[in-house]
């Protein structure tokens, strides 16, 4: 189960590749980070990677606790279909998963006693069928299973607790989302209704049921998830989108782009939410974090900021240099033209 939350974020600029001419002023980048490394890529290896890049932005966090859970019927919402007497199944008009309406005509039984009139089950409520344990042919004893139905609009969520302190932080109450890997996308809201404190001696989990609405009937029992439960109001964080975290363990960074440079820069994370994470120390509001390509960045030669100093210091150097060569070579040029001329007018 991890600790994670819900923010709102915000775009950063695409791109920022390092041109034919930069800046040579002070970094932007402060000197309490010597830890943090430098990659200066070129326009290519920039459109090779693929590199995007969002700002880093403020967004209202609810801090949460996920779990793994599944989806179960309301227990007061399953019927199972059964005889008050002994006898044969001569019609099962039904098949398994089908919707059924209160009053449906389900099962048809013989009675095994001759001359009794052969007996109609009905569909007990609304809902659709979850398993037909019987055959047309087979004996059916009085209270034997036929079949079970089950009424959807109403859902349990059962969250799968381990033995951490985070269970102390679960009330009764409490607002849940779920999101179910059939349709991760969508979210669905529901409340905490049951908390099983009683562990499960062989897993070492604790049960947490959340109940919730389905008015289309369009969730099945036995589906998998995510259940996020709120265990505090919002609160304003700075945040970076999920995918810009690297690392692992407490040992967290992202790259922060800026012109021609890029540098790796460790962070301190905090709360977790689906979609982007906290970050307590090392980023502020003005950087802009890569978040495609970031991946493909740690596999290139990094540089310790005072080595890229040297090097941006370099390259102007031997712009200098090629800039001096040049205006020798025009005064040169001009030189023997002037000759050239002296010479002409001379034999003149």
């Amino acid at each position: 189960m991890r600790i994670i939350c819900f923010l709102f974020f915000f775009t950063i600029p695409n791109i920022l590749i390092s041109g034919p001419e930069h800046d040579h002023g002070e970094s932007f980048f402060s000197q309490d980070e010597i830890y943090s490394d430098f990659i200066k890529l070129s326009k290519e290896q920039v459109k090779n990677l693929n590199i995007r890049s969002e700002k880093v932005k403020l967004l209202p966090i609810s801090e949460t606790i996920e779990f793994l859970a599944f989806t179960e019927l309301v227990p007061e919402k399953k019927f199972t279909v059964s005889p008050r007497f002994e006898g044969k199944i001569i019609e099962l008009p039904i098949k398994l998963g089908q919707s059924v309406k209160e009053g449906d005509k389900i099962v048809t039984l013989q009675p095994l006693k001759v001359g009794n009139k052969n007996i109609i089950l009905n569909a007990p409520l609304n809902g659709f069928v979850l398993n037909i344990n019987a055959g047309i042919g087979e004996i059916i004893k009085a209270g034997g299973n036929i079949l079970e139905i089950g009424d959807t609009s109403h859902m349990l969520v059962r969250g799968i607790a381990y033995e951490t302190p985070d269970i102390n932080l679960i009330k009764f109450g409490q607002k849940v989302e779920i999101h179910l890997d059939v349709n991760p996308k969508n979210k669905i809201n529901g409340k905490i209704q049951r908390i099983n404190r009683v562990i499960d001696k062989k897993t070492r989990t604790f049960s947490i049921y959340a109940i919730i609405e389905t008015p289309k009937k369009n969730i099945q029992p036995g589906l998998q998830g995510t259940m996020e439960v709120f265990i505090n109001d919002k609160n304003y964080v700075l945040t970076v989108p999920k995918k810009a975290l690297l690392g692992e363990l407490g040992d967290y960074f992202v790259y922060i782009i800026k012109e021609e440079l890029i540098e790796k820069r460790k962070v301190v994370i905090g709360a977790r939410t689906s979609h982007h994470v906290e970050i307590k120390h090392g980023l502020t509001l003005d950087n802009a974090v890569i978040v495609n390509g970031n991946y493909q960045l740690q596999y290139i030669s990094a540089k310790k900021h005072k080595d890229l100093t040297e090097d941006l210091e370099d390259d102007h150097s031997d712009q200098e240099d090629h800039d001096h060569e040049k205006d020798s070579h025009d005064d040169h040029s001009d030189q023997e033209d002037h000759d050239h001329e002296k010479d002409s007018h001379d034999d003149h």
